[in-house]
């Protein structure tokens, strides 16, 4: 399925007169999360932002929930049929299913769907059949931007895979959209055609101002042609931190001399790091409990040396996490935790150490003690885990979790409420508090979650 709008009053326009304007937020989500009816989470507390005329690439794993959420941000998929969807997206400050009955969204899958009877130029026309708009002028300087002049007559049959995804992209375009979201269009063709659609891409992104999210599977194509990247993790979230394509070179320069751009030494940076970070989250997924063994005895052996304390790696420590419910993984990060001279390692430790289910509740009151009695650096930590310097967003995420009924452990839901103090100065925050106080806020676990409130209450107050 593919369905594109019409921007009203735009018809008259010479597209070549129209300014980039940048740094204005155009699309963003907050606290998105989303589960099907069968009960599985697909996404987990989703915040972004995209300025006016960039491009967001979404890269993860498989299963990772990338469709979806396009599916979410287009208005295709919503809170019916027993699935169940919250948070916000806001589009020009519209929702998203508000911004779609403008008629200003276009959708690419990685399936070109063209109508096997209709020619190339009849395919590329189709929404505007559709709408009763006669533009023919569009549709032909359209074919010439994609190169099927000489194809223009014929059918979908008669067409190789990348004509098939030209046309798509064509179509797309055919009604100037504001805001594009492209599902791994370019997934099944290879490199040569690939670089001839990225140039055609740009080009029409360009010409017509388009704010472009994008999801595949291949990081050199999300660097290549996105300003910004976001990874999820195979848990449906967010993985820390959203990575800013900086280049010398724009996005025209860069399609037209990839290798020019592959040799640049941030975009070698950034492909390791978002490589790495996709890779681990692979590993962690198939690690076995001996490997967990291995790597807590070895955060034990090096537990106490404050050098090699912080260049323990964040993934280490969440690859033991499938396993924290095990009486001998427990006693193991115990060991590590009481041996750790680091407030840092300690951090990362806790939330291991709190997933196990028989935590004697002296040991739980302990953590917590040390949490609370080191609030001001942990929540600092936890607002750098996320990457977020603005209070308003890191204070939704916290919000988020904490309301959510899926995904998280609700005895240790009182690290968020911990970590409100980070956003001590919002106004918002003090009426939020209130409402736990008053246990407003069923999925949070009482009597336990009400002292908490109250003393980062106080503290702030402090």
């Amino acid at each position: 399925m593919v369905f594109v709008g019409i921007t009203s009053d735009n018809w008259v326009n010479n597209s070549f007169d129209k300014v980039k304007i940048k740094d204005i937020v155009f699309i963003s989500g907050n606290n998105i999360t989303f589960s099907y009816q069968s009960d599985k989470q697909v996404l987990n507390s989703i915040g972004f932002s995209l300025d006016k005329a960039d491009t967001l690439a979404i890269v993860g794993p498989s299963g990772c929930g990338k469709s979806t959420l396009l599916r979410i941000l287009s208005g295709l998929l919503s809170s019916s049929s027993g699935n169940h969807l919250t948070g916000d997206v806001v589009i020009d400050s519209l929702t998203s299913n508000e911004y779609r009955e403008t008629g200003k969204l276009a959708f690419m899958f990685q399936d070109a769907t063209l109508l096997p009877h209709l020619s190339v130029r009849q395919n590329i026309g189709l929404p505007l059949k559709i709408k009763g708009i006669d533009e023919n002028g569009k549709v032909e300087s359209l074919i010439k931007a994609v190169g099927l002049e000489d194809a223009a007559d014929y059918l979908p049959k008669q067409l190789s895979g990348g004509m098939r995804t030209r046309v798509a992209l064509a179509r797309a375009f055919v009604t100037e959209p504001e805001l594009l979201l492209l599902d791994e269009p370019f997934s099944a063709l290879d490199i040569a055609w690939k670089s001839k659609l990225y140039i055609e891409l740009e080009e029409l992104r360009e010409l017509y101002n388009t704010t472009v999210i994008m999801v595949t599977h291949d990081v050199q194509e999300a660097i290549l042609l996105s300003d910004k990247i976001i990874v999820l993790n195979r848990f449906g979230q967010i993985q820390p931190p959203e990575h800013p394509v900086v280049s010398t070179m724009s996005h025209s320069e860069r399609v037209n001399n990839i290798s020019g751009f592959l040799q640049q030494e941030h975009y070698q940076k950034l492909f390791v790091s978002i490589q790495d970070i996709i890779l681990k989250d692979g590993k962690r997924f198939n690690i076995s409990k001996k490997e967990a063994l291995h790597l807590i005895d070895n955060i034990i052996r090096i537990a106490g040396d404050e050098r090699n304390e912080k260049s323990l790696s964040k993934n280490e420590l969440d690859a033991i996490r499938d396993f924290s419910n095990d009486v001998e993984i427990n006693a193991k990060l115990l060991t590590a935790f009481a041996k750790a001279e680091t407030d840092y390692l300690k951090y990362q430790l806790i939330w291991d150490i709190l997933e196990f289910d028989a935590l004697p509740g002296s040991v739980h009151d302990e953590i917590f003690a040390y949490y609370f009695k080191n609030i001001e650096t942990f929540s600092e930590y936890s607002r750098q885990w996320y990457a977020l310097h603005d209070d308003e967003r890191f204070f939704n995420i916290l919000k988020g979790r904490i309301e959510s009924n899926k995904g998280y452990n609700s005895k240790k839901k009182w690290i968020y409420l911990c970590d409100l103090y980070a956003v001590k100065k919002l106004p918002e925050l003090s009426s939020f508090l209130e409402d736990v106080i008053e246990a407003k806020i069923e999925q949070l676990n009482y009597p336990f979650a009400k002292e908490v409130a109250k003393q980062v209450k106080a503290k702030i107050k402090e």
